[in-house]
């Protein structure tokens, strides 16, 4: 008997087991309780009425009381007309009828007994027929007035009207009418989440937005179950083998549709080439989804991709392999930023004499020049150069270029209001404060519903997408990246090699990278500086440096006293010993001075095998790489020049430029 307590306690009612449904103890009682009020009111009226009878019908104030109830009862239809006046104009009109029919029978009562006819009579059946208008009314709520009087009367909205409700796996679409000059779409925006409270509901799962067109228009999507809890498996390539006009797919929204991002313009639907940003505190999914991106771009048959990533290294890249242009080190990934106006230039000049003033796939199919997609990881580290980076967004469209710009928090500090302006598409990743996600989301976007600051980190890879050609609906709606491991997304990117085309001979000269692209390493460190690339395919043949012991090589590392034209940027003694530098990190030790040499030569063939006729200091490996100062590159390049193996060629700058004799042969 206890334990049937106890279940009684905890359930509330029983189960029927036979037809599978929960019916609760008090279902009958919860049912009709509703109606019996407008009865009970009935049934009160009467005796209210008898003891009107019988303490007025004698008494000689009777001809004035009956104009003071008249006018009193006129007043509160008047007050039900009011109180009325947020529902619909039959529930007001309604309200007022039942008023004048209460308190005119009331004052007939102070003349009549309320027990002869016709007062009898009409108590009866008038007031059981108004009883039972109100139950009908109730009963069929789930029309008009239960759409604008019971769900947003809850949150007094209740002038608010609803249509015909759309059903989707996980998600209710409900048009909505606002009346006109008394609330606007922000007012029911403000409303969303107290709305979800009511239908018991989690946190974001309604959204309201607002008609473009008619501002007394909206759209109420409410999605019961939140399937973005739980990231989906990465299915591979949307479109593998096509072209880079399709959309990448690196996720998918919380009603099981793709989320798509385009990069190239389209005229057919007048959309631009896309600058892109991709936000997102740290741990919140920005590098996921990334991957996500290079894969789909590197399985279509028109596009080039060139990652930069200044911090991490190869922590984030290494996944890549032989497949993109990946160039890493803060240096190296500024220099590179420093080629592409240029490249813009470049490929537009040349898309111009081709008859095209933007970027087409027959600019591909035909003249062999593949789209480019510039991604650059940790862009704050290459945003210090504003002027260059500005002019990059503003130009980089007509190029058929796409920049991505990608980092924690585009602050006014990290990133300036001309590069901001510039951007056409968001992907905003979990935020610690919507103030962020603010710098770059739309208000519009924000105010209907967009929150990526209650994700934070902890739903890894959800994020909001606004773009070009992305359905304006959809900019609200969260979506989570998929998951994929990197052997799963290396493995889709090689199974698709065979259709990835090779960087066209243009703007790989003008970026200074192969056609094909290979494992990058870093060198030098000026503007004028490339990159070496070790590059996949045929194998270069290098030089025997068992000779390196003749070359013109201070003894002991001193390097001979610098020639009248050094670089007069050098004030440092020549003879100081290298500086301790904690985050210097040279593995097996500083190299001996043979395997220092052979280095330097390495990268000077190497510049001289792709076609690079000058070279300054720069263009040298980094010192702290040699174990060395730049002082002792400065010796070395000296003495090349005094054996003949260099020609000096006048200044770049402030440093001394030399020309390949090779070059200078040809």
């Amino acid at each position: 008997m206890g334990k049937r307590n106890s279940d009684l306690a905890v359930t509330g009612g029983d189960t029927d087991k036979a037809m599978g449904y929960y019916v609760p103890r008090n279902y009958w009682g919860s049912r009709v309780a509703p109606y019996a009020g407008e009865w009970a009111a009935m049934v009160a009226a009467w005796p209210a009425g008898a003891v009107t009878h019988l303490y007025l019908a004698d008494s000689p104030d009777l001809p004035w009381v009956t104009p003071g109830l008249t006018l009193l009862g006129a007043g509160l239809s008047a007050l039900a007309y009011k109180a009325a006046g947020t529902r619909s104009a039959i529930t007001r009109v309604h309200a007022t009828a039942t008023g004048l029919l209460a308190t005119g029978w009331m004052t007939a009562c102070a003349i009549e007994a309320p027990w002869t006819n016709p007062l009898a009579g009409l108590w009866l059946y008038g007031g059981a027929a108004v009883a039972l208008s109100w139950n009908i009314r109730r009963a069929l709520r789930g029309g008009e007035d239960n759409a604008s009087g019971g769900l947003f009367e809850k949150v007094k909205l209740a002038r608010v009207r609803t249509g015909e409700a759309q059903v989707a796996p996980n998600k209710v679409t409900v048009p909505l009418a606002l009346p006109a000059g008394e609330v606007s779409i922000e007012d029911v925006q403000e409303k969303a989440d107290k709305v979800a409270q009511v239908l018991g509901l989690h946190k974001g799962s309604v959204r309201i937005t607002g008609d473009p067109d008619d501002l007394r228009r909206g759209t109420m999507a409410i999605v019961p179950n939140d399937v973005l809890r739980k990231p989906q498996p990465w299915p591979g390539p949307s479109a593998p083998g096509g072209s880079i006009m399709a959309p990448v797919v690196p996720g998918m929204y919380e009603d099981n549709e793709p989320e798509r991002m385009f990069f190239p313009g389209n005229k057919t639907t007048q959309r631009q080439a896309a600058t892109w940003i991709v936000i997102g505190m740290k741990g919140s999914g920005k590098t996921g989804g990334a991957k996500n991106c290079w894969t789909e771009i590197l399985t279509r048959r028109d596009a080039n991709l060139v990652v930069l990533d200044p911090s991490k290294g190869e922590q984030s890249v290494a996944f890549l392999g032989d497949s993109a242009h990946v160039i890493t080190g803060q240096q190296a990934c500024q220099r590179l930023v420093d080629r592409v106006p240029d490249t813009i230039t470049g490929r537009a000049d040349q898309l111009g004499k081709w008859g095209y003033d933007e970027w087409v796939p027959e600019a591909f199919t035909e003249h062999g020049m593949p789209y480019l997609v510039l991604w650059i990881e940790e862009a704050t580290r290459v945003l210090e150069d504003a002027a260059t980076l500005t002019r990059i967004a503003q130009e980089c469209r007509s190029a058929g270029i796409s920049l991505v710009l990608s980092l924690q928090k585009p602050s006014f500090r990290q990133m300036s209001t001309d590069v901001r302006s510039q951007i056409d598409g968001v992907l905003c990743f979990g935020v610690n404060d919507i103030a962020d996600a603010g710098l770059i989301l739309s208000d519009e976007v924000i105010d209907a519903g967009a929150r990526p600051d209650r994700w934070k980190n902890r739903q890894v890879g959800c994020n909001y997408l606004e773009g070009p050609d992305v359905d304006e609906d959809r900019y609200a709606i969260p979506a989570r990246t998929f998951t994929a491991t990197d052997a799963q997304r290396t493995a889709d990117i090689n199974a698709h090699a065979g259709v990835r085309a090779a960087m066209d001979t243009l703007t790989a000269e003008l970026l200074g990278l192969p056609a094909q692209p290979g494992n990058t390493t870093t060198t030098g460190e000026g503007k004028g500086s490339t990159v070496a690339t070790k590059t996949s395919g045929a194998r270069v043949k290098r030089a025997d440096h068992s000779d390196l012991d003749r070359m013109p090589v201070p003894a002991d590392d001193d390097p001979e006293p610098l020639p009248a034209d050094a670089d007069p940027d050098l004030h440092a003694d020549p003879d100081m010993d290298l500086p301790e530098d904690p985050d210097m990190d040279l593995p097996g030790g500083r190299p001996t001075r043979k395997e220092a040499l052979a280095m330097v030569c390495s990268a000077i063939e190497e510049l001289a095998e792709r076609g690079v006729t000058e070279l300054t200091v720069r263009d040298l490996p980094d010192p702290k790489l040699l174990g060395r100062t730049r002082q002792w590159l400065s010796g070395i390049l000296s003495g090349l020049a005094r054996e003949g193996h260099l020609h000096e060629a006048g200044t770049d700058g402030n440093a001394t430029l030399y020309r390949l004799p090779l070059c200078d042969a040809a």
